[in-house]
């Protein structure tokens, strides 16, 4: 073969591989139209709060996401509770059988959540409840931008009991884009 058939053949591969890899990125599943609809609706909830927190907007969305099965969960729908913060004291409750993991086993409990008149006011209550309790105060030395590390310190600050939660946050924020909400 000499050099212009094979510089062409090179060429030919290298516009093949740059086709597939633009197609393959065009056609990855985006955010379905309930994902999307959720996104937008508490994106600015979230993008404000983060101002006045310094938590990641990632992470309450892909939390609330997560917990809520982006907002058609049970308790989101009928208690506008999508974190899963349960309820201590007189707090208003929404009560219902929950799975929850200990020692790596899940186990079926009967849960009795905080329930609100609002979604954004689930909202403000969970970064409250995150600013409020000592256990998540080493959070704030982790940077705004770096979720992941907010995922990994939720966790081992015992936010939930599933021994997977960080990982399932990290993958839920890069699959949706939730980092490019910031």
């Amino acid at each position: 073969m000499d050099k212009k058939t094979t510089k062409i053949l090179w060429l030919l591969l290298a516009t093949l591989l740059i086709g597939v890899w633009g197609y393959r990125r065009c056609t990855r599943p985006g955010r379905p139209a309930h994902v999307r609809a959720y996104v937008e609706a508490y994106s600015p909830v979230a993008k404000k709060l983060s101002e006045l927190s310094g938590i990641p907007a990632a992470v309450p969305l892909a939390v609330a996401g997560l917990e809520s099965g982006w907002g058609e969960s049970q308790l989101a729908r009928e208690g506008n509770n999508h974190f899963g913060i349960k309820a201590r004291g007189k707090q208003k409750r929404y009560c219902l059988r929950t799975t929850e993991f200990k020692r790596g086993r899940p186990y079926r409990v009967l849960d009795c959540f905080r329930a609100y008149p609002s979604p954004e006011e689930g909202y403000f209550d969970f970064v409250r409840f995150i600013l409020t309790q000592p256990r998540y105060e080493g959070l704030f030395r982790i940077p705004a931008e770096d979720y992941r590390s907010w995922a990994k310190g939720l966790q081992e600050a015992g936010y939930a009991t599933d021994p997977d939660y960080a990982k399932k946050l990290i993958r839920v924020i890069e699959y949706y884009d939730l980092d490019e909400i910031e």
